[in-house]
């Protein structure tokens, strides 16, 4: 007998799709087919069984498995395109290997870029379409709305525009919650191996007794990515002084410093696109740690540091010189394709108000909208420059230094 069950959203969240499939090799179903135009799972009745599955993702075809899986009792059941998936009758706490995450994350990523994407240019539309209702509803001028003709057309545009925004809002905050949940997976899965130690962090309680001690200073530093060569001088200037940074807050603005000896610190601010558990592996495997990891999915920072002695060389993470200043150049071309949309499209809403200005009174909330709009170009507009002064400095240095 086949059963064909839906499941449109399953590769959201591949870890609940893995144990959906096991409960159902349990009652006797035997996954044969995953349909990924239809979404369409495929099963064949057979005899109840326990199984572990996993579900992986991989650019080249065929998916092959490493001689470690096999050994360790893993065996492909299939693949759709890329995704393939895994099995294992072997009970789970005598597996002491498991297939990688990494293709699914960046693949995740990926997904959620265009539905960032799709999900920012909807919320624009929307918010120029207040605007100039809000403008023309504050006019003296009476202002009268035609319906269009083609209501059946607009109506369904709108509908259509409102069910894309938020599976695109679904989708971005589903993706993310999913990768993190991958990431600390494949992390812990490390640290009960022994890769990796593990650090105690302090409770809310034993830092506000820190803070009322004196013992736990606290500082701010905003829009820092903008400019990350200061960030790390600033870093480094505050360990001589004895201030040792015991953690930075979620958002990456809010640093905490334990009172303790001065240190010679190296702090390398660290922007990627794409990010994997060997990037990390990397790093950390020649002696930096990761003080801060941002968990934005269009802002992949990682503050890196690592502790060297008086007369030793500064060490840096990345020792070739072009390859700083391209990275430098990367972050000045992303925010600036982040940002001069924002500024133009500002610009643009007060030259249209240009005439309204000049010809007449305006009230105090267009006025107020006006130096709104005014104060986002100038806050769009520097953080932008600042991106671009950051790789000059980047380029005197290294002419100077050669």
């Amino acid at each position: 007998m086949i059963t064909k069950i839906f499941r449109p959203f399953w590769s959201y969240d591949v870890q609940k799709t893995e144990e959906w499939l096991s409960s159902m090799a349990e009652k006797g179903h035997q996954l044969v087919k995953i349909n990924k135009g239809t979404r369409l799972f495929i099963f064949e009745q057979a005899e109840p069984r326990k199984r572990t599955y996993r579900i992986g993702f991989d650019k080249i075809q065929p998916h092959l498995l490493s001689k470690v899986l096999l050994d360790d009792g893993w065996v492909k059941i299939l693949q759709s395109g890329r995704w393939y998936v895994t099995a294992n009758e072997q009970p789970q706490e005598l597996i002491k290997t498991f297939p990688v995450r990494e293709g699914i994350v960046k693949h995740n990523k990926s997904i959620g870029y265009i539905f960032a994407s799709v999900l920012i240019y909807l919320t624009i539309i929307v918010m120029f379409n207040l605007i100039i209702r809000s403008t023309l509803f504050f006019q003296d001028v009476p202002v009268h709305f035609v319906e269009s003709p083609l209501w059946i057309l607009t109506y369904s545009s709108m509908g259509i525009g409102i069910a894309l925004w938020v599976l695109a809002l679904y989708s971005v905050m589903k993706i993310n919650k999913i990768n993190k949940k991958l990431i600390a997976e494949n992390t812990h899965r490390k640290k009960l191996q022994g890769s990796g130690t593990v650090e105690r962090r302090l409770s809310q309680d034993e830092e506000k007794w820190l803070m009322r001690s004196g013992q736990l200073v606290v500082k701010r530093r905003i829009a820092w990515m903008y400019a990350p060569d200061k960030l790390e001088k600033w870093l480094e200037a505050m360990e001589e002084q004895g201030l040792n940074l015991f953690r930075v807050g979620k958002t990456g603005t809010v640093f905490y410093f334990k009172i303790g000896s001065p240190r010679k610190i190296s702090y390398c601010a660290d922007y990627q696109n794409n990010t994997d558990e060997s990037y990390f592996d990397i790093h950390r495997d020649a002696g930096w740690k990761s003080a801060y990891v941002s968990t934005s999915s269009f802002q992949k920072w990682t503050l890196w540091s690592r502790e060297y002695s008086m007369g030793e060389e500064e060490p840096q993470i990345y020792s070739d010189k072009s390859h700083q200043l391209k990275h430098a150049r990367r972050i000045a071309v992303t925010y600036s394709c982040m940002f001069i949309p924002l500024v133009i499209f500002n610009i643009l809403f007060i030259g249209a108000n240009i005439h309204q200005m000049f010809n007449y009174n305006l009230d105090k909330i267009e006025l107020l909208n006006m130096i709104l709009f005014v104060i986002l170009i100038l806050i769009y507009g520097s953080f932008s420059i600042r991106t671009w002064l950051y790789y000059r400095r980047l380029s005197k240095r290294y002419n100077y230094n050669m």
